[in-house]
């Protein structure tokens, strides 16, 4: 059987026209829509270049699509006029004949090597939280250089696939050098992210990267441009819940920085609802995004708004509870909750705390939160008679030697 392009006009599913899943864009829906007219897994992936595994995924609902690039193989691979499923028709260039008939490489149009690009980079995006990023650098940075030379002899929607991986490898690389020792590169990196994205016409990633590129003026201190960049994120369409809710917290943190203490506050408090009301948790870029994760980042904004007693409480709370494999996020905060014990007048938990901040920042080889301990010290240096005082500096120094031998 083929695919009668009527009933994308009029057939109906479950009670319902198909055009409304489209409208929706539903892909479970159709995919169990295709499969009920005798289509088989192996067959609608051959359509859409997906691997079976994403098809039988998608299908049973563990999976949602927000791509452009999926949505494009979609519509291409199953006849399904664009405007249905809100993407933009395409300008077909006008024909260029040279001799042979240019085709894409291997590589570029095997839906498998495609999939374990993305596979791999999830692998890595967990192991990176859980035990930091130390060795992924030149790894990551190998990926990038082979997606690059393979999309540099693609075309056509090959080429636009291969640039969302490659920009979602490359955003990657610029959190490994966050955290490492040159966190200057991860600015070039991101904008580098952001252009492929763009060619990608992947709308959600190129939302999540203006998300990135904010936090990344946040850690630089440029509050103005942290909340324009998370504002150009957050306009762009059809953006999940969950990035949407990482661009307010970008958005909060930056209000605090400028004293704004409202504007931080309503961010925050759209945040939270946001990611305690979402029941669709396939958000495969801002999945890490939890009801955790917004508290510490409300916590540090109490903190820089002079709120420190409220911070405190918060990020102990959190702390207690918090989980295993986000040891990378869990060293910033214990260094923040440092912070926080010193403004509330407690130095000699303030450097105890700090010295728990310093074990997982060389567990996780995270320089950035070496970086924030850094800022704790000088605050202590008239506490230096506390016990705990000299052995931070002690400890802190150790560490900063290891960092760059």
């Amino acid at each position: 059987m083929d695919v009668d392009a009527r009933w994308w006009e009029s057939a109906s599913f479950e009670g319902r026209p198909i055009s409304a899943f489209l409208a929706e864009r539903d892909i479970s829906a159709l995919l169990r829509f295709l499969r009920a007219r005798g289509f088989s897994r192996a067959r609608l992936a051959g359509m859409t270049g997906l691997s079976e595994t994403r098809v039988r995924q998608i299908a049973q609902g563990r999976q949602k699509v927000t791509s452009y690039d999926v949505l494009d193989r979609i519509a291409e691979g199953f006849g399904i006029p664009r405007r249905y499923l809100g993407l933009a028709d395409k300008v077909q260039p006008a024909a260029v004949v040279t001799g042979a008939a240019r085709r894409d490489p291997p590589a570029a149009s095997d839906p498998l090597i495609r999939d374990s690009w993305d596979d791999l980079l999830d692998v890595l995006a967990v192991r990176s939280n859980a035990l930091g990023c130390a060795d992924l650098r030149r790894p990551a940075e190998g990926q990038v250089r082979l997606i690059a030379s393979i999309r540099e002899t693609a075309s056509g929607p090959e080429r636009r696939r291969l640039s969302a991986t490659e920009a979602r490898w490359t955003e990657f690389l610029s959190w490994i050098e966050a955290n490492g020792r040159n966190p200057a590169r991860a600015d070039a990196l991101l904008d580098r992210a952001h252009e492929l994205a763009v060619e990608a016409g992947d709308q959600h990633l190129t939302s999540y990267i203006l998300m990135r590129q904010s936090q990344q003026a946040l850690d630089n201190g440029d509050a103005v441009r942290a909340v324009g960049l998370a504002r150009r994120a957050r306009q762009v369409r059809a953006v999940p819940p969950l990035t949407t809710a990482l661009c307010l917290v970008r958005e909060a943190e930056a209000h605090a920085l400028a004293d704004d203490a409202t504007a931080c506050h309503e961010s925050i408090d759209l945040a939270l609802r946001l990611v305690s009301t979402v029941q669709d948790t396939a958000d495969h870029l801002g999945g890490h995004c939890t009801v955790n994760y917004v508290r510490a980042y409300d916590a540090r904004c109490r903190q820089v708004l002079g709120e420190s007693a409220a911070a405190t409480r918060v990020y102990e709370e959190i702390l207690a509870g918090w989980r295993h494999d986000g040891r990378l996020d869990e060293g910033l905060w214990r260094a923040d909750l440092a912070l926080a014990y010193l403004d509330e007048g407690e130095p000699e938990r303030a450097a105890a705390e700090g010295l728990s901040a310093l074990v997982v920042a060389q567990a996780t080889a995270s320089t950035r939160t070496l970086r924030a301990v850094g800022r704790l010290l000088p605050r202590l240096r008239r506490h230096r008679d506390l016990a705990a005082v000299p052995a931070l500096t002690d400890a802190y120094r150790a560490a900063l030697d290891a960092c760059h031998s």
